[in-house]
């Protein structure tokens, strides 16, 4: 898994970054302004939301019993989080803390209270930033991703589900970057340990250029040096980690385009898993993913919009061919998650109500799974999955 656009203003606000994720729908908590004697001047702000579930099909979930049982109806808080921060000054840090899901199209919610525990914890984000100039920082710590077109938080997401794209891509990372900006450029450059695997020999990169104010376009790349043999046993976030995907090189193009009240941003993704003898049985042939999304919203007033997501990823590989390695069981690779050689397409559509700190939304999603091994229901030959989602909450 995977983005954090709470990371975002601080990072814009220090070097003028052009943030290549489609913009959010709703609005972002007023932060509190206040003097901590030698620390300066810090803010805090946070969001609490809750949601309920509907849905078609629920996986037959296998994993440790705390981590829950998917339902067909689900109530449970999808957001609880607290941020404080300093944005000026030579030294700047950001620290989240709090709980936390990611509801994901074609994926199990899972219950609130084991999402921390299985992937990044009470504390997220935390980072320190060296800025010494407007145009320069350096971060290190638990940095936020710089992948993909979604942000991890949902509440910062036009849509409430994450999409099938997102489900590819890593959220949070352990390392460093440094940032640099000019005029209408961006670059960021992170070594770290890419999906949370905790063996720092991934590099990526994310550069961006605004065209004009209402157009940026952005190119990413994460590269894994070298074969990691993750060993859930021995990791206390085994569900951050996926092993074939930290294995891979993966690639990015993404537009923003805002026209009046429409933001739209089309993006593509590319996946390359190469085949290593070290990784086992389940990485006997290289294989690859690729995938694209379209993002639009439209703001009817400043309190109604509507935003709406269709994606399409394919993958490479034998669903026939069997292996006793760690990854599924294959011989081939198995990048989406339904099976070697699977195709999904989804549509997501999300009314959004907003005054203020208040919001509530609604969202309809529709999944569909082709030529894989293991889709939706409890024995996983459905092909399809429908979704409605209600949240609510509080930004402040």
């Amino acid at each position: 898994m995977r983005k954090s656009l709470l990371a975002v203003p601080v990072a814009l606000c220090g070097l003028g970054l052009a943030a290549p994720h489609a913009q959010a729908t709703l609005n972002p908590p007023k932060a509190i302004n206040f003097s901590a004697g030698p620390l300066g001047t810090l803010s805090a702000e946070g969001v609490l939301s809750a949601a309920g579930t509907w849905q078609s099909n629920p996986v037959g979930l296998a994993g440790p019993a705390a981590y829950g049982t998917d339902r067909h109806t689900r109530l449970d808080i999808t957001n609880a989080e607290m941020i404080l921060q300093k944005t000026t000054g030579l030294v700047q840090f950001f620290v989240m803390a709090g709980s936390y899901n990611f509801p994901t199209l074609g994926e199990p919610i899972l219950p609130t209270p084991s999402v921390p525990y299985y992937y990044y914890g009470a504390v997220p984000e935390a980072y320190i930033t060296l800025a010494p100039t407007s145009h320069f920082s350096v971060e290190v710590g638990k940095l936020p991703t710089l992948m993909g077109g979604e942000y991890t938080w949902s509440w910062m997401n036009q849509n409430i589900e994450h999409g099938l794209l997102w489900n590819s891509e890593n959220a949070v990372s352990r390392g460093a970057q440094v940032n640099y900006s000019m005029g209408p450029v961006s670059a960021s450059l992170s070594f770290n340990d890419g999906y949370y695997s905790n063996h720092y020999n991934v590099l990526t990169g994310l550069f961006s250029y605004a065209l004009n104010k209402n157009n940026t376009a952005s190119v990413f790349f994460y590269h894994h040096f070298g074969s990691t043999v993750i060993n859930d046993t021995t990791l206390n976030h085994v569900y951050a980690a996926p092993e074939n995907l930290d294995n891979s090189d993966i690639y990015n193009l993404l537009y923003t385009a805002k026209v009046g009240a429409l933001t739209v941003s089309p993006y593509l993704q590319y996946i390359y898993a190469p085949s290593s003898v070290k990784l086992g049985p389940g990485y006997t042939h290289s294989d690859h993913a690729f995938g694209a999304a379209l993002l639009a919203n439209y703001h009817f007033t400043p309190m109604w919009s509507t935003a709406a997501r269709a994606e399409y990823e394919t993958s490479t590989g034998n669903p026939a061919g069997t292996g006793t390695g760690t990854n599924g069981g294959f011989t081939n690779n198995n990048l989406l998650g339904y099976g070697p050689g699977a195709k999904a397409w989804s549509f997501t559509v999300t009314p959004t109500f907003q005054d203020k700190g208040f919001f509530t939304r609604v969202e309809l999603s529709y999944v569909r799974v082709t030529h894989s091994t293991a889709a939706f229901g409890a024995a996983g030959t459905a092909p399809n999955q429908v979704r409605g989602m209600i949240e609510t909450g509080l930004t402040f």
